[in-house]
């Protein structure tokens, strides 16, 4: 199988720089506290707790990082509504919706997409999940690892260019969207992908997720 590491770790690694504020602590800047501009769209990680006043009527899009943090500016080239959930142990995830979009990073962010076959034609996925807690913990949905998979390669999600609700309690319902980076030519030959949700990490790293939850995602 063929896997798209390094372009996941230069970015990842790359973005955390440029979205992250400068910290003596070192684990602050693990946590990549945002800097004093991204603060100014409400936090790093977290959306308001009323979805609909995230994304106004004139801007279609998700409202990942990419999007809030002014990131780059994307062009629709698929979206899809939809309704698949899994369940796994205490967890029940709900897939309502996927964006693709061909990206062009703002100038200022444009030196962090390293490791790209060619910089002006980035596609990236965002999927919008609900995620509800029937457990009697807090589940962290910024710790949620995951790919997009097809038959011949796999990607791992950007962390830090995803958005969520924070914490959810026991018994309540939040979302994320979770983003996903590939070259437009990997894009255009995939007719489906799989997501695949493999883990969300507690506090003390260990994995709530019983078993992992899988979804059929149409691609072009």
């Amino acid at each position: 199988m063929k896997l798209f590491r390094t372009p996941v770790a230069v970015l990842l690694f790359a973005l955390t720089l440029v979205l992250s504020a400068c910290s003596n602590d070192e684990e602050a800047a693990e946590k990549s506290t945002p800097t004093a501009e991204a603060a100014e769209t409400n936090s790093a990680k977290t959306l308001p707790a009323d979805l609909s006043k995230a994304v106004a009527a004139d801007n279609p899009f998700f409202p990942d990082r990419l999007t809030r943090d002014a990131v780059a500016e994307k062009e629709i080239l698929a979206e899809q509504s939809l309704d698949q959930s899994q369940t796994a142990d205490n967890l029940e995830v709900t897939l309502e919706g996927i964006q693709y979009t061909k990206l062009t990073p703002a100038s200022s962010y444009a030196s962090s997409f390293t490791g790209f076959q060619d910089p002006n034609k980035i596609v990236a996925a965002t999927a919008k999940l609900k995620v509800k807690n029937d457990s009697d913990q807090a589940i962290p949905l910024s710790e949620l690892g995951a790919f997009l998979e097809t038959s011949t390669y796999r990607i791992l999600n950007h962390n830090i260019l995803e958005a969520d609700t924070g914490e959810i309690d026991p018994g309540k319902t939040s979302t994320k969207y979770i983003v996903f980076l590939m070259d437009q030519k990997d894009f255009k030959k995939e007719d489906t992908f799989s997501l695949r949700i493999s883990s969300v990490l507690d506090d003390e790293e260990e994995d709530l997720l019983a078993a992992d939850l899988t979804f059929d995602l149409p691609a072009n």
